[in-house]
């Protein structure tokens, strides 16, 4: 059946490279041909989508799961171009960087309020059935990758743990980019372009193809796709001195992405898919700018802390093997991957290093002190093999579906930190002498030992061995007519090796090398039971169980003595931080309503979530760490509704509200409290998206207008002044509101448009940080300015 329905997918051909005047020069029938034809494969419901959320073909509708799923359509309607804009239009997801670390800052994300800043991300990233998710570490180069919104057949936000089937790294949740396969009949082509200023910044501009056709008709044929996009910046670098402007915006970027997949079909029931996918994206410059040089309410970001550029590479490699054999009603799935990545990050530190080793928290620069440049270059590099196999019923029409599988991964990640700071002794100096002492002759006088290799001051090289060996099982039960019945559990055994070498005056040494192991035997069970009443209405309820794998607390040095003092621990000495867990309990329902016209997904549901691991600032030397901070619950609903209440109006809202909150006292050394019950997670209690498109044909000619809007609401919960980890100056996250625009004209499988992001120049200071406690020199990260521009798309 599944190497029947593979056939129905696939029609184009690559030829050339996109152009706006190329594109016009094509005639092809209205996308609303498409649009019935994937319907009609997929669901007798307008507008749903088929998922693979349970590992198998089914309509996003009849799926007991709360899940956004979006395709290559609704994608470039949206103007959906980076896994931002998925993110921040999708409630109840949290998506950003902070400007709380070096350079370009790391991403942090959260379906549901649980965070991912430390160790194994608690949100799976899928490249289709490859997880590609990066266990975070001290450098900022360590952080997810996210795949390039280009040639993407869907996207797939899966929202609660999802343990069961997709393994250790799902705890909040999975999102799933899903690559269109190769085409096995006729031919198929899909090309975009685009460009567009920002303002008060830079243009921007992309082009991309992509295709494929039938080499032996039903026996072989590809897919491939080369896109490219630069990325204008909007941050100005200031004279250290003068403030005056010295380079326009600083913080442009570009990316790249390839894609190639054959399908081979050698016999009825055997198919194979090799795949390679390519991507690298730099960036010039970071986006952190300075709230003191600037006006945001103008459009003006600048910024004079940093003189040498924060550049950042990003590139990885997936080449993978999906081999599919139909065993009639059953179906043996092989999928194997490698993926290899490297990235490097540049910092300018000039500004903390002056800030953490004299004390001058004054205005920057300071007075009589000569700037000596220093800086960190981060690089880390990940590889990892994972290979999963999976057997699974096919039989649509029989009362029990199963699947069983089992997966093993290995990934060995390098990640090397080395902060160079030749100016040391000067910083040490100038606060010894502010404070009236007198200034020492050496380095080795106060660290006992001079800067590793006569230029670092920290230079640490670790290496992280993770290894999951799994089973898992999941059975779905039509018990009486309509109720169906699931259960499911994984079994991983998962061991996480830590290699670390660490020198500098920070650590006093000139070397030392650590290593620590840890083994754990996790199990996620998942149950769950779902009332489909008719084919437009299902019921259903669940309650699942995450988990994430331990992790190691590197070694912070002797200047955060006083942090280990106040927070109870050896600021020497690595530390393991256990694993941290959740259970989540969910009703639902999925509603479609008035022949089709009205579709309403709502889900409340309510998470336990055990020993939460995160990373703090610590209190006084800055120094970022991880930390288990108790335990904390989260409660929450989640309500999509999409109508069309009038021909060519089609009307959206989602609205997502949280209350994430810890639920237990952390206490400290000496009967102290580090963190207070009820505190509540860094999340938005609220956050909606509101759409509204309207087509309509003037002169024979499709047209059509679409407005989207987001907001997420401030946490106006007062700051717990009595806990050492608050800092008193940095407020909670702000209220957001995004509107864009876009209006277009459909000629065949043209669609020429125009647009605007962020029309309304929404411009909350995000991320908002400084070098240390009662520093004046903040730095923080925006959204791009109002953007407008012109796209075409083409299909065929």
């Amino acid at each position: 059946m599944q190497m029947k329905l593979r056939k129905h997918y696939h029609k184009l051909f690559v030829l050339g490279c996109v152009s706006a005047s190329a594109l016009s020069t094509h005639a092809y029938a209205a996308d609303t041909a498409e649009q019935e034809r994937r319907s009609q494969s997929a669901t007798q419901y307008s507008g749903d989508i088929v998922v693979t959320a349970t590992r198998r073909d089914e309509s996003q509708s009849r799926v007991p799961l709360s899940i956004v799923a979006t395709d290559q359509v609704m994608l470039d309607k949206q103007g959906v171009r980076t896994a931002d804009d998925i993110m921040r239009l999708t409630p109840s997801i949290t998506f950003g960087s902070s400007a709380l670390f070096y350079g370009t800052g790391q991403s942090n994300i959260a379906i549901r309020g649980i965070l991912s800043t430390s160790g194994i991300p608690t949100t799976g990233i899928y490249i289709d059935d490859t997880p590609i998710q990066t266990r975070t570490g001290i450098s900022p180069s360590l952080t997810n990758a996210y795949p390039q919104v280009f040639d993407l057949e869907r996207v797939e936000v899966l929202r609660g743990p999802q343990g069961t089937l997709f393994g250790t790294g799902s705890m909040g949740g999975s999102i799933r980019f899903i690559t269109p396969p190769p085409v096995m009949e006729g031919s198929k082509i899909y090309a975009r372009t685009e460009i567009s200023s920002t303002e008060k910044g830079g243009i921007s501009y992309e082009g991309g193809v992509a295709g494929g056709a039938a080499i032996i008709e039903d026996k072989l044929g590809f897919r491939a796709s080369a896109w490219y996009r630069h990325d204008g910046g909007f941050v100005d670098r200031l004279d250290r001195y003068t403030k005056e402007v010295v380079e326009k915006d600083i913080n442009s970027g570009d990316s790249y992405a390839a894609r190639l997949a054959l399908g081979w079909q050698p016999t009825e029931n055997l198919f194979i898919t090799p795949s390679l996918f390519f991507q690298k994206v730099t960036l010039d410059d970071g986006a952190l700018f300075e709230p003191k040089q600037s006006d945001p309410a103008n459009v003006d970001y600048r910024t004079s802390y940093y003189v040498k550029p924060q550049s950042h590479m990003d590139r990885f490699y997936l080449p993978a093997l999906k081999v599919e054999l139909d065993l009639g009603d059953v179906s043996l799935i092989s999928n194997t991957s490698y993926f290899t990545r490297k990235t490097t990050t540049e910092s300018d530190d000039v500004a903390l290093n002056i800030a953490i080793w004299s004390g001058y928290n004054g205005p920057f620069p300071p007075p009589d002190l000569p700037l000596v440049q220093s800086g960190t270059h981060n690089a880390t590099s990940q590889n990892g093999l994972t290979q999963e196999l999976r057997l699974q019923s096919t039989d649509s029409d029989a009362p029990l579906h199963w699947v069983v599988g089992a997966f093993y991964s290995r990934f060995l990640t390098r990640d090397a930190f080395d902060a160079q700071n030749l100016g040391l002794l000067d910083q040490i100096n100038y606060g010894i002498q502010n404070e009236g002492g007198q200034p020492v002759g050496s380095i080795s006088d106060i660290f006992g030992v001079e800067l590793y290799q006569g230029r670092y001051v920290i230079s640490q090289h670790s290496k992280y061995r993770d290894t999951q060996k799994s089973i898992f099982a999941q059975l779905d039960y039509e018990l009486v007519p309509r109720v169906t019945l699931t259960a499911g559990v994984r079994y991983t055994n998962t061991s996480f090796v830590y290699d670390n070498f660490l020198a500098g005056p920070l650590y006093t040494s000139n070397g030392m090398s650590e290593r620590k192991e840890s083994e754990h035997n996790p199990i996620t069970p998942k149950f769950g039971v779902s009332f489909q009443a008719d084919p437009d209405n299902l019921f259903y309820a669940s309650a699942a169980k995450g988990v994430r794998g331990s992790n190691i607390a590197d070694a912070v040095g002797f200047r955060c003595a006083p942090d280990g003092d106040l927070l109870g621990f050896d600021p020497m000495v690595p530390r393991y931080i256990k694993l941290d867990s959740v259970w989540s309990y969910e009703v639902g329902s999925k509603n479609r309503l008035f022949g089709g016209r009205l579709a309403v997904d709502v889900s409340a549901y309510h998470v336990d979530w055990k020993d939460t691991q995160t990373v703090i600032a610590l209190p006084v030397c800055q120094n970022h760490t991880i930390f288990s901070l108790g335990d904390a619950k989260v409660d929450g609903v989640d309500l999509a509704m999409s109508a069309r209440p009038l021909p060519g109006l089609t009307l959206g809202a989602s609205v997502s509200y949280m209350d994430a909150r810890y639920s237990s006292d952390l206490p400290g050394p000496n009967n102290t409290i580090i963190r207070r019950k009820g505190e509540p997670l860094d999340v938005a209690p609220w956050t909606i998206h509101l759409s509204g498109e309207y087509e309509f044909t003037v002169s024979e000619h499709d047209l059509y207008m679409r407005a989207d809007f987001t907001r997420a609401t401030h946490d106006d919960t007062p700051l717990d002044l009595s806990s050492p980890l608050v800092d008193p100056v940095i407020p909670r996250a702000p209220a957001t509101a995004v509107l864009g625009l876009r209006a277009g004209a459909r000629f065949g499988g043209l669609d020429l448009s125009l647009f605007a992001n962020n029309v309304t120049n929404d411009h909350p200071v995000l991320g908002l940080g400084h070098e240390a406690t009662g520093n004046v020199n903040f730095r923080a990260t925006a959204f791009r300015p109002r953007t407008i521009g012109i796209s075409a798309t083409f299909r065929r």
